[in-house]
């Protein structure tokens, strides 16, 4: 895919984009097509573009998200671009103006070092005009607003382009920050969003929630994950989805899968309704086309889906009499806790990566400059290796959606 420079997103464009949508997909030839590098990886690259009427995204990218995989555009944005951005975060850095979040582990002992952590350059800082390249950062906010709105379209959510996600936090995408990883660190495991009713009683209380994650790296262009490590690991679905991944058309986000059986030969997203969004009242269905059909009974999230091991509890309080489904039912990524570590023997991990489950498989991505990357935030399970004796940078941020209201 050719690189695309800022100056590039001329109010034409922009327009484009946002009046007309629609006819974006309809001028992408036919052969914009995904090619999966023969690895055991199964890496998804996008290799080739439309003919220039789509100006940011290929056709392949949204069928790439839908079926809850990770798009890969290598070189989405020249050397140049990168260096302008590199260029800002790392005087940033070097300004103490990032701040370190903990949430990364960096595999050594001893006292905390914030050198060696993911630190993240903050929304009010990232937003400054008196910091670092405010334009240069409010020109690529124009580039993730353009290709926000082409999402938007054609992955069928259109509530990444209106309300509150659009209007409050950061131009051109709800949440966007620099990330730093120092030499060593890495992240656990985990994914980007969570129902409401798994975030306890403050769930409901934000104006708006993650939709679509994304990345683009500042580091150099011949980065070796091999050699300097720092891949960003995710855990695809092994078979392709028989539904709407992440979230239902009216906001209901989904919780877990339904195994593929003789009967069902569809693994199904479980999405969770929350009736009443006061921690009580929830139920879970699984959708065949816009039929909705129950597979729980009413229950009360709390404690049920908070603890560690709550994956066997709501298999045996929930689906007692339908072994069928308790078979069949996982969560996407169950509660954690420190003896889930324990168990793993995390002082051992030291960042080297966790092996897929039986349903799932690896897809790493090195971290390249230029290279973006794009995923659904409730569905995709991932993790960051450890980076091995080099920083690790990046612009990164979420693409939000209007939470659903509150029934009264």
């Amino acid at each position: 895919m050719p690189a695309l420079h800022f100056q590039e997103l001329n109010m034409k464009t922009l327009l484009l984009v946002n009046l007309q949508c629609i006819v974006v997909t309809s001028f992408i030839p036919s052969n914009a097509l995904v090619h999966r590098a023969a690895s055991s990886l199964h890496l998804t690259t996008i290799t080739q573009t439309n003919n220039g009427y789509d100006p940011l995204l290929p056709s392949s990218v949204y069928s790439t998200i839908q079926e809850g995989k990770i798009a890969v555009l290598p070189n989405f944005m020249p050397e140049s671009e990168i260096s302008l951005l590199r260029t800002d975060a790392q005087n940033l850095w070097d300004e103490k103006r990032f701040s370190t979040d903990a949430l990364a582990g960096y595999g050594s002992k001893g006292k905390f070092d914030v050198t060696k952590d993911r630190a993240v350059l903050r929304l009010p800082q990232w937003k400054s005009e008196n910091l670092g390249n405010y334009n240069n950062r409010q020109r690529f906010g124009n580039l993730m607003g353009a290709l926000r709105s082409e999402l938007a379209c054609n992955l069928d959510r259109p509530n990444l382009a209106t309300g509150a996600a659009t209007t409050m936090y950061g131009k051109g995408s709800t949440e966007i920050s620099y990330t730093r990883f120092g030499p060593g660190a890495f992240l656990k495991r985990h994914v980007d969003e969570h129902h409401e009713e798994l975030k306890g009683k403050d769930g409901w209380s934000k104006p708006t929630r993650r939709s679509i994650s994304w990345l683009i790296y500042l580091n150099d262009v011949d980065w070796d994950g091999k050699k300097n490590g720092g891949q960003l690991r995710c855990f695809e679905r092994k078979n392709r989805p028989g539904g709407r991944i992440g979230a239902t058309v009216n906001g209901d986000m989904q919780i877990g899968w339904l195994a593929a059986s003789i009967i069902d030969p569809h693994e199904r997203p479980v999405y969770l309704d929350g009736k009443k969004h006061d921690h009580g009242d929830c139920a879970m269905y699984i959708l065949d086309g816009m039929k909705r059909t129950y597979i729980s009974k009413a229950f009360q999230t709390n404690p049920i889906m908070y603890i560690s091991g709550s994956e066997t509890l709501v298999k045996k309080t929930l689906f007692a009499d339908r072994k069928d489904l308790a078979d069949r039912f996982h969560l996407i990524e169950p509660p954690k806790s420190r003896i889930t570590d324990i168990l793993k023997g995390d002082k051992a991990y030291a960042g080297s990566g966790e092996v897929a489950a039986v349903d799932e498989e690896l897809e790493d991505v090195d971290p390249r400059g230029g290279t973006l990357v794009l995923f659904d935030s409730v569905s995709l399970p991932h993790e960051v290796l450890a980076t091995k004796g080099k920083e690790r940078w990046a612009c990164s941020g979420w693409l939000h959606e209007d939470q659903q209201p509150v029934q009264v």
